[in-house]
């Protein structure tokens, strides 16, 4: 098995750094100490703590975008339930992010052009996949665009700030908080599926 390269290592203890204690209270400083190795290591391979929390989001991202994709070997995509499933994962592994989000924008105005411009990439990811929902059947068209405009942003408005919601200082969001906040997607999207397809996610809802 190859052995992760320090970048990789300063990568991957920063989120979970970051997800356990949240970005403004860990420096670079103790990351390079969790990892046992020097500050002038860690900034060989980044100058700051926001590369590295712009080169996690730029990743984040990668990983969304790679669960919106069609499927290239089906030529399809899955379900509206397995892919919203898929989504709060990776939610859940970059999660200081649904927390410190706005925080974080304000103060680095390069992450702010980059969460500009994933959003408008996710409108239109969101907006591909839901065409082929309705073309499969899984999903009814919606012909009012500003009511298609509403629910996509209803959508993004709930995952992106559903652990803010559950959690306080004293109680950290859980998984069980994830699961919560696919089930607020599904039933915001249940009245938008055909007949043939609600109660598959009426019973996951346990409606």
């Amino acid at each position: 098995m190859k052995k992760a390269t320090n970048r990789e290592r300063i990568l991957t203890t920063s989120v979970e750094m970051f997800n356990q204690a949240g970005v403004v209270a860990v420096t670079t400083n103790h990351i390079a100490a969790q990892l046992g190795i020097s500050p002038g290591n860690l900034y060989f391979h980044f100058r700051n703590k926001e590369e590295i929390v712009r080169e996690l989001f730029d990743r984040m991202c990668a990983s969304i975008y790679e669960v919106w994709m069609p499927n290239k070997k089906l030529g399809a995509y899955d379900t509206p339930l397995e892919l919203i499933e898929r989504s709060f994962e990776v939610f859940w592994n970059y999660r200081f992010f649904h927390r410190e989000m706005y925080h974080l924008r304000r103060k680095d105005p390069a992450l702010a052009r980059k969460w500009k411009t994933h959003l408008n990439k996710t409108v239109r990811l969101l907006t591909a996949t839901y065409s082929y929902w309705v073309k499969s059947g899984v999903m009814k068209k919606i012909e009012n665009p500003a009511e298609m405009r509403m629910i996509s942003d209803l959508v993004l408005i709930t995952s992106s700030s559903f652990l803010q919601f559950y959690e306080s200082p004293d109680r950290p969001a859980t998984r069980r908080s994830v699961r919560q906040g696919v089930d607020h997607i599904l039933r915001l999207l249940l009245p938008y599926h055909t007949d043939s397809r609600r109660s598959e996610v009426e019973s996951r809802l346990g409606a």
